[in-house]
């Protein structure tokens, strides 16, 4: 396992690494193809800056397996790193810059990208560290190489398999008799009567609060599949679980970032705000499902495993129908938004989703205390 581990995090590395120095170097107004010259810049350095943490995490990762290799034992000294609980008070001024700054032509497009960087990742970290307790830092390396792997493979095949499923349903309206929703518009007149269409309207709705929740959480704990034989403990599942959801948070939010970088406008305070939800939806479940797969390979309760996976799609499909019918389908047909109900919407349900996180993490934490207590022997065991 360690020299697959090493293997592929080396791998990673010099990926990872090549592709920032080409990025942060690469100015896209310079490029002779057009279409290249429409890349904002600051979309160019998001993902040269994504692409260096994913870097850095493979590095510690291939380091911790390195010296496992060389016989080293695992330091059990745990760091609990417990200034990463105040980061949080970073975001508001991240906030306030991006609002501030957000048209500047003085502000280098390089410093720009950093706080919008710095505003997806650390509301991540924050929630990732809260969750975790006195689970972090039992295993950097493996929690590293969680990132590094759930960047490079778990993402990648979850963009091709919703890929796939979008053909499937292009074809699909072909052979219904629907083929004319199924060309590609191409003037501004063909794209609004399209989304004329009711059954267009159905079929975005099915697939961001369908298909979207159930490949995404089935996949984004791939990770934690490959650990169980290790005989983790259902801490170490949910810890593995916390790792693999919070990474696709963060390349998530960078792929809407880019998307927001590009779009007219750059509602960088909505982005920066709405992508709160989505990242605590992501944690959460994928720390939930992280927790019944470990638990599920010693005891064999496949029900659990399932009732816990159709847990995670609900609670994922109701937020991105939620986001779709106030948000997204007045947009399409061309309506003003009601911005207070989304808000109070989206407020809530985030609220309930909270209430739910809180008290998962306050259960697994707590049994973590029992074990240990039971396996060392110790009398006292914190509340």
């Amino acid at each position: 396992m360690h020299w697959i581990n090493l293997t592929g995090n080396i791998l990673v590395v010099l990926g990872a690494g090549s592709l920032f120095l080409v990025l942060v170097r690469w100015q896209p107004e310079a490029a002779d193809n057009p279409l290249l010259r429409q890349i904002s810049n600051r979309a160019v350095y998001l993902w040269a800056y994504t692409s260096f943490f994913v870097g850095l995490m493979a590095l510690i990762g291939a380091y911790d397996s390195y010296q496992r290799l060389r016989g080293k034992p695992k330091n059990r000294k745990r760091r609990q790193a417990g200034w990463l609980r105040l980061i949080i008070l970073l975001f508001p001024l991240l906030l306030w810059a991006a609002e501030a700054w957000k048209y500047s032509i003085i502000l280098p497009d390089w410093i720009f990208s950093i706080i919008i960087f710095l505003g997806v990742l650390i509301p991540a970290i924050w929630l990732l560290r809260v969750a975790s307790g006195e689970l972090w830092g039992q295993h950097k390396g493996r929690d590293a190489s969680v990132i590094s792997f759930s960047s490079t493979v778990t993402l990648p095949i979850i963009i091709l398999v919703e890929s796939f499923l979008v053909l499937i349903i292009i074809l699909a309206l072909g052979i219904f008799g629907t083929s004319a929703l199924t060309q590609i518009p191409e003037t501004m007149g063909e794209i609004e009567r399209m989304l004329d269409s009711p059954l267009v309207l159905l079929v975005i709705a099915f697939f961001i609060a369908g298909i979207a929740p159930v490949v995404e959480e089935l996949l984004k704990t791939l990770s934690t599949w490959f650990l169980v034989g290790l005989n983790i403990s259902d801490g170490e599942g949910y810890m593995n679980g916390l790792m693999g959801g919070s990474t696709f948070a963060i390349m998530e939010g960078m792929l809407y970032a880019s998307q927001t970088a590009m779009t007219p406008g750059n509602d960088w305070l909505g982005f920066l705000i709405g992508r709160l939800g989505g990242t605590l939806i992501h944690i959460f479940n994928g720390g939930l499902i992280g927790w019944a797969i470990a638990k599920t390979w010693r005891d064999r309760n496949v029900s659990r495993l399932a009732s816990v996976y159709l847990l995670a799609f609900f609670i994922h499909a109701i937020w991105n129908l939620a986001a779709y019918l106030t948000q997204i389908l007045p947009t399409l047909r061309g309506l003003e938004m009601n911005q207070v109900f989304s808000i109070m919407i989206m407020a809530v349900i985030a609220l309930l989703i909270s209430i739910g996180f809180i008290t998962f993490a306050r259960f697994i934490l707590r049994n973590e205390k029992i074990r240990h207590t039971a396996l060392t022997g110790e009398t006292h065991v914190n509340s």
